[in-house]
């Protein structure tokens, strides 16, 4: 048996990612890597949850819009066509620039950094919840990496609620 040495912050890390998946430090690097398992895909996201780009901002908003731009850019073609598919999406295309200002200023829409999406600030956390959950299990994401970054954003399930259905 091989051995790698991790510094205390980096093996603290891992061991946080392999407690979220309900693994040893150990079979969550074998995860990862796809040895004697199914790879863990979508789940790269629990690299960007716990690094520090995501945990040194302030508030939920501020980690929402970075989780957000973080798929946009990641999954750019997974997140393009979950997108497309939203039911809203169609109404802002026939919009002229004057009329799309209105509904953005309305919205509270903010561009996602370094994309062409914006997000629209002004729903509910169980609206926000639903549009995440929906668009992480699209990319692929574990259900104990959706949970974990519906928990790091503060969008906790509604007592007697649960989103999936078989």
């Amino acid at each position: 048996m091989k051995q790698v040495e991790l510094d205390d912050a980096t093996f603290v890390a891992l061991e946080r990612l392999a407690a979220a998946k309900h693994l040893s430090p150990a079979g969550l690097i074998t995860a990862l890597l796809g040895t004697g398992r199914p790879p863990l895909a979508g789940d790269s996201l629990l690299f960007f949850l716990s690094g520090a780009e995501f945990s040194a901002r302030p508030d939920a908003t501020g980690r929402y819009l970075a989780l957000l731009a973080w798929v946009a850019r990641n999954y750019a073609c997974d997140f393009a066509d979950f997108i497309s598919h939203q039911e809203s999406g169609r109404r802002y295309l026939t919009l002229n620039r004057d009329e799309f200002n209105d509904v953005r200023a309305r919205h509270q829409a903010v561009q996602l950094a370094g994309t062409q999406y914006w997000a629209v600030l002004n729903i509910d956390d169980p609206t926000k919840r639903r549009f995440l959950c929906r668009l992480l299990e699209f990319i692929g994401c574990h259900d104990e990496t959706v949970t974990l970054a519906c928990c790091s954003l503060g969008l906790l399930e509604a007592p007697g609620f649960h989103l999936r259905s078989g």
